[in-house]
């Protein structure tokens, strides 16, 4: 049975197009600050830029492994806090090498994690919902430092909750899969199993993402037609279609779409090479973009708002993708090895322990319809003691049609909160109200 894979984040939104000229198909959707959406509070930069260098680390290493018809949708903005959380609780090598992969730029990033999810989860919207949330597993008898306790709460809103995962390990896994079902409404309903826990496991540090938007100009008809997969292999898909002013951008490399959501705050963006070729390189030079920058520090490199709106006709899959795997290999080829080594890693600012970080599980869910997109992200960092225990003729038009990149970020402050490939689109279940 074919691995599916996604990965929730927030960046490729112009994967392709570094090195490349204005013209390329990069920076689509461009939020302007005169529009209604807009606001006057400080926009918190360091974050954002982070996400977008800890993208450029992560993602090319999970696309190197994968194969031509997976689907890797990631969260980094899930991941980061996950893997934050870590950094609050790790010294020397262990902690520096995390603030590396992270992109922060100054040592008490951290901090701004609470005025950060604040401002992306204030949509001032109606059509447009975020939610963000962080908890700690703890072992009961792990000596947890205060001073971790409080500084986890202050800078992620974690709380803390005790768990016997060596005598109860099912209650645990209960408890964690839970509580993730219930912050993602239970679009991803388990990230740990019962397994893996046992007499070393000394924490779960736990992220959650829930987004659900609807489309500013929802989709007005849907043809059936064919998409082709990464390996080349064709299969039938219900193609949404809508003829409608957009901004679209269109080069020899490709082809780029923003859709944005409700107020224009909030937008999807679509990437659409000429060749597979073209894709695998998109994905493979990710380094030195700005295009996370959003309203706060941008260069126009990949700024839709150079191209103008025009009419276009779209027509877009409507589908699914799911991932539920570990991020473990790729975060190593990312640049962090240590805290995954039990003679390097050091976490003693969460116990006065000998610890290291076991795996770090990553699950995502991708809905994409007429009416809207959903979309969820669970991370789930593990933390083990060692040494112990789609008209007219005269429009452009674009078909998505073959494996694509996306991204849902905001555009208020640049902040990717969704991104990765689809290489194979799976058909939409029926919605089921809870």
């Amino acid at each position: 049975m074919r691995r599916v894979q996604a990965i929730l984040l927030s960046a490729l939104l112009g994967i392709a197009l570094s090195g490349c000229s204005a013209n390329d198909p990069s920076g689509v959707g461009a939020y302007s600050a005169s529009s209604p959406a807009a606001t006057s509070q400080p926009r918190p930069v360091d974050l954002t830029h982070g996400l977008g260098h800890f993208t450029a680390r992560f993602y090319p290493a999970l696309a190197a492994e994968a194969g031509p018809n997976e689907n890797l949708f990631i969260s980094p903005l899930s991941l980061s806090q996950g893997l934050g959380l870590a950094w609050l609780g790790g010294s020397g090598r262990t902690a520096e090498e995390l603030r590396t992969v992270l992109g922060w730029q100054e040592h008490e990033s951290a901090a701004l994690t609470s005025q950060y999810n604040g401002f992306l989860i204030k949509t001032d919207d109606p059509q447009v919902e975020l939610r963000v949330a962080n908890a700690l597993w703890l072992a009961s008898t792990l000596p947890v430092r205060r001073e971790y306790l409080t500084a986890a709460k202050a800078a992620y809103d974690a709380e803390p909750a005790q768990v016997d995962f060596r005598s109860a390990p099912e209650d645990a896994a209960r408890r964690i899969n839970g509580w993730v079902s219930d912050r993602t409404k239970g679009r991803i309903a388990q990230i740990v199993e019962a397994s893996q826990f046992d007499a070393a496991t000394a924490a779960v540090l736990t992220n959650a993402v829930y987004f659900k938007a609807d489309w500013q100009t929802p989709f007005d008809k849907n043809a059936e037609g064919t998409f082709v997969t990464g390996d080349g292999t064709k299969k039938p898909v219900t193609l949404m279609e809508r003829v409608a002013p957009m901004q679209f951008r269109e080069t020899s490399e490709g082809q780029a779409v923003a859709l944005p959501y409700g107020n224009g705050r909030y937008v999807m963006e679509v990437f659409l090479p000429r060749s597979a070729a073209t894709l695998r390189r998109w994905e493979q030079n990710l380094q030195g973009l700005t295009f996370f920058d959003g309203e706060q520090g941008s260069d126009g490199r990949f700024d839709l708002s150079a191209a103008k709106v025009q009419t276009i006709l779209l027509r877009l899959p409507r589908f699914e993708a799911r991932l539920n795997s570990s991020a473990n290999r790729a975060l190593i080829a990312a640049g962090m090895p240590c805290a995954f080594n039990k003679g390097c890693a050091s976490f003693d600012r969460i116990a006065p322990l000998p610890m290291k970080i076991d795996d770090v599980a990553h699950a995502t869910f991708l809905r994409v319809d007429d009416e809207g997109t959903e979309a969820a992200a669970a991370t789930a960092v593990r933390i083990v003691v060692v040494g112990g225990r789609v008209v007219p003729d005269d429009i452009p038009r674009m078909l998505v049609d073959r494996p694509f990149l996306v991204t849902i970020r905001d555009r208020a402050s640049g902040a990717l909160i969704f991104f990765g490939r689809i290489a194979d689109p799976v058909a939409v279940t029926p919605m089921v109200e809870p």
